[in-house]
């Protein structure tokens, strides 16, 4: 068992676990922020014809300036068209095809009409006014790539593709343990010295966005017998992460600790040099893991960004994550610990320059500190005093974390 190492040795370990990919098709109804498992190219190209940008006519450019005689119509959604006469101009409208033999279309307003003719007043080039086959994209081409979710631009590319299911990852599902005698839920009544349960509902919902079916594996008194059998029973589920939040600490173990050793699991790591977050232990059998958080619900959320992501992510199937930067700090900051700091914070823009900004509260039960937070700020372990404008490590949060 590995004990005390850097955040970024935890997070490459826990990435490289193998695991199964699965995959399956939804209606293209219920793929909305599903994460697309196959890459998608073009069956047919965008625009499939030649169409018009408007309601106007269609005629010969060659034939301009000049009256032509009307002869037809062009509808968007027409089942027959025949061929433009020569001589002739054809009306159409927004979205329709252009017919064969024209090669320019022209605004109605732009024309005068009168007694079944349309004057065309000007010399038309060849070509103006018409939305080419494969203008917007060619056959073949790839529309999305596989591991993109699937928001409403991306659904609207599938629907133009005419597809009516698509093949997505399956959610991977987590069980969500909360251990310790003093919590309560919302909506019960709290105990003199208790706290309400704020990290369930607050790692779930991240859990969720990221594309996380979440099972509640409801409260656990801190019982290690108690806590073995609800890990033990998650793991032998359907579940493909059990997680865990809190747990008495006795000497250098806790709850967590215990229950895994008891069941015979791999322990990876125990415990990761970071502030907030370092009370973070991962272990695994087969291609499950067990990941025991801290009970410090701004601590379990830190680990949760920083160490856990990269590989909860992997398991999403998602092709995103947070972004790294160097970037000055906006006020001085005097704090020093031995231990890798990780700072709460956001960006903010000063004289055309972006700057990281930490935010108010600091502490391992400070959830309010995550509100307004799109950035970790990165402070080397060792390190005293940092002016303002002392340039970091940050970690952008990608879009559904913020």
């Amino acid at each position: 068992m590995l004990k005390l190492i850097p955040w970024e040795g935890a997070a490459e370990l826990l990435q490289s676990q193998a695991f199964t990919v699965h995959t399956e098709t939804v209606p293209l109804e219920e793929a909305q922020d599903r994460v697309l498992a196959e890459e998608i190219r073009a069956a047919f190209p965008m625009p499939p014809f030649d169409k018009s940008p408007f309601d106007g006519f269609a005629f010969r450019a060659e034939e301009t300036p000049g009256t032509l005689k009307i002869e037809g119509e062009a509808a968007a959604g027409c089942r027959i068209l025949e061929p433009l006469a020569p001589g002739t101009a054809m009306r159409i409208f927004t979205g329709a095809p252009v017919p064969e033999g024209a090669n320019a279309v022209l605004k109605a307003e732009d024309t005068q009409v009168k007694d079944g003719s349309v004057t065309i007043p000007m010399t038309v080039r060849p070509d103006s006014n018409i939305i080419r086959i494969g203008e917007e994209y060619p056959s073949g081409i790839p529309l999305l790539k596989a591991g993109v979710r699937i928001g409403p631009a991306e659904l609207g590319v599938l629907a133009s593709q005419g597809l009516a299911s698509v093949p997505v990852f399956r959610k991977p599902k987590v069980l969500f343990l909360s251990t310790g005698t003093e919590l309560s839920l919302p909506g019960e009544e709290r105990s003199r010295y208790g706290i309400y349960n704020s990290s369930f509902y607050t790692l779930s919902a991240y859990l969720r966005r990221m594309g996380f079916s979440v099972l509640s594996g409801g409260t656990v008194p801190d019982d290690l017998d108690r806590i073995t059998g609800k890990i033990r029973e998650g793991l032998l589920g359907d579940a493909d992460l059990v997680i865990t939040t809190g747990g008495a600490s006795v000497g250098d173990y806790d709850y967590a600790v215990r229950a895994a050793e008891t069941l015979g699991l791999e322990i990876l790591f125990w415990k990761v040099n970071v502030k907030p977050g370092g009370a973070l232990m991962a272990a695994k059998t087969g291609e499950k893991l067990l990941l025991g958080l801290s009970g410090n619900p701004a601590a379990a959320i830190m680990s949760l960004l920083t160490v856990l992501q990269p590989c909860l992510r992997k398991r999403t199937g998602e092709k995103t994550g947070s972004e790294e930067l160097i970037l000055p700090i906006k006020e001085d900051m005097p704090k020093f610990s031995t231990a890798v700091r990780m700072l709460r914070g956001h960006g903010t823009v000063r004289d055309g320059v972006l700057y990281f900004e930490e935010n108010a509260g600091r502490g391992n039960g400070h959830i309010s500190s995550f509100t307004d937070c799109d950035m970790i700020g990165i402070v080397e372990g060792g390190q005293g005093h940092l002016p303002a404008g002392t340039k970091i490590r940050v970690l952008r949060l990608p879009r559904d974390l913020c």
